[in-house]
């Protein structure tokens, strides 16, 4: 790993954060995530960013590049390393006013937003077990991956261990072509899906689909298709360069009458209470928001004192982001 260095203000500290269990997706498996915590220093204050660079965004050494040329007045050109200087700037400013870094972002914000939890077990008797205990632990949305040959199978287990009270929504990732995602699609129709995330890489040719659509990788790679071809908006600020970009398109995707879920990149909990606090400034939860994957971290960056409780984050009345 690279070296802690410190720029003008801006302290680069890199980190390596192990998965609780791998995680498989429909690009490859996930074991660890790797990235880098920058520190913005103002007398007593101390503001925190974090850059976790994703599939599709930048390198990891195109980040680091980018923060070691940043300045406290110049933001990185790539998304996660724009977003972690932006974040720490936002989370020493709040703090110096005293306020949570939500009420930056708007003032009307709510304090409690709902969120989902993502199943990652592999057998059908594990995937069973985890959707039972997330559900009596409070969370009222579930989210699968899918992109694999037992898609239905799975999803039907999912579904079985918890009734049809509890939303069920599936990700993709782009792992099919038109043809394929509406033949899917309509075989897990029945299964009462909530929406489908990113089922093809541009989402063209899916208004026949039984299941709302949602862009997400694509609303990072061109937002003007993603507003065009999805009923809902996924809001990753890692990939977005930043929680403004993303509270600018959020609030265009709820003018256009579209919905939105604020989620993370498996980031750790600097950059998930950043995400956090920018779903209570967009306060429209009628979608529960991606924010609960701190669970599925075998290690943390901090305490994570907005860990989801009984299905729910709250924000605290903390100043900046509340860590």
């Amino acid at each position: 790993m690279m070296p802690a260095r410190v720029l003008s203000n801006l302290e680069i500290q890199p980190y390596r954060l192990r998965l609780a269990r791998p995680l498989r997706t429909a690009h490859g498996i996930l074991e660890h995530r790797d990235g880098f915590v920058v520190v913005a220093r103002d007398g007593r204050f101390l503001g925190r960013g974090e850059a976790a660079p994703m599939h599709g965004t930048e390198s990891l050494a195109e980040c680091f590049d980018q923060l070691q040329r940043a300045t406290l007045d110049s933001l990185p050109t790539t998304p996660a390393a724009r977003h972690a200087v932006e974040q720490a700037l936002f989370d020493l400013s709040a703090q110096r006013i005293g306020v949570p870094l939500a009420r930056l972002l708007d003032a009307r914000v709510g304090n409690e937003v709902p969120v989902s939890a993502l199943l990652t077990g592999e057998t059908m008797p594990e995937l069973a077990r985890e959707a039972q205990r997330a559900a009596a632990d409070g969370f009222g949305t579930l989210k699968l991956k899918v992109g694999f040959r037992d898609d239905f199978a799975r999803a039907a287990v999912v579904r079985d261990a918890v009734g049809p009270a509890v939303k069920l929504r599936i990700d993709a990732n782009g792992a099919w072509n038109r043809e394929q995602a509406l033949e899917r699609l309509r075989e897990l129709a029945p299964l009462d899906i909530e929406l489908c995330e990113q089922p093809t890489e541009d989402l063209l040719g899916l208004e026949a689909a039984p299941v709302p659509i949602a862009a997400d990788e694509l609303t990072a790679r061109d937002p003007d298709a993603a507003l065009a071809r999805a009923q809902v908006i996924v809001l990753k600020p890692m990939l977005l360069g930043g929680l403004l970009p993303a509270l600018r398109l959020g609030r265009k995707a709820l003018e256009r009458g579209l919905k939105v879920i604020v989620t993370s990149s498996l980031d750790g909990a600097i950059g998930r209470a950043g995400a956090a606090h920018l779903a209570a400034a967009l306060h429209h939860h009628e979608l529960a928001a991606g924010l609960a994957t701190g669970r599925l971290l075998a290690e943390d960056l901090c305490a994570d004192t907005l860990a989801p409780r009984a299905g729910f984050l709250r924000i605290p009345d903390a100043p900046g982001l509340g860590l």
